[in-house]
């Protein structure tokens, strides 16, 4: 057991060193990661520095052999500006004349449209008023229907009516109707 122990106490100290030395070596290599990161800031830093020069020389040296060529488009532009705006102030004032007849025609439609709708909606109601008068004396036949029997006695027309009026022989709960007379 104590050659047990003193292995494993060997191989203890054996792997502490090794990871004393990975940790070093980690160490190591992250130093010189940021050393090479400073170095590449540094270099980039310098080169955007003389990359700023050049094009502000670049841009000063355009501006200044350029600048009365430049001058003379942009007032060139600015005529042709000019006449644009002009011109769209001419269709504004064409579109605005157009769009106020179009109002006034479409609310001239629609007010027509609304007298054509009621001028309807009264003739509809005239038609349904007639409807319901003609429906109401078709009512009341209807209920005096319901109040009477109408047959045929020895092939002549009969209704069934009240007492006193003169009646068929064989059964005088109905009268004869006489269908020779005109009405009036």
């Amino acid at each position: 057991m104590e050659d047990f122990v003193a292995s494993a106490a060997l191989l203890a100290a054996h792997l502490t060193q090794q990871c004393e030395q990975a940790a070093r070596d980690q160490h190591e290599a992250a130093s010189a990661l940021q050393d090479a990161a400073k170095g590449v800031a540094e270099r980039t830093a310098a080169g955007r520095d003389a990359l700023l020069r050049a094009t502000a020389t670049a841009v000063r040296d355009a501006l200044t052999g350029e600048l009365d060529a430049t001058t003379a488009r942009a007032d060139s532009a600015a005529q042709r500006l000019e006449h644009l705006i002009a011109h769209l102030d001419r269709t504004q004032a064409g579109l605005t004349a157009r769009s106020r007849l179009l109002g006034g025609g479409a609310l001239l439609a629609l007010v027509l449209g609304g007298v054509a709708i009621i001028c309807a909606s009264g003739y509809v109601a005239k038609l349904n008023l007639e409807r319901a008068e003609r429906a109401g004396v078709r009512a009341d036949v209807l209920e005096a229907l319901q109040q009477v029997a109408i047959t045929a006695c020895d092939g002549r027309p009969c209704i069934k009516l009240d007492d006193g009026l003169s009646r068929w022989p064989s059964n005088d709960e109905y009268v004869f109707v006489d269908t020779q007379q005109a009405t009036p």
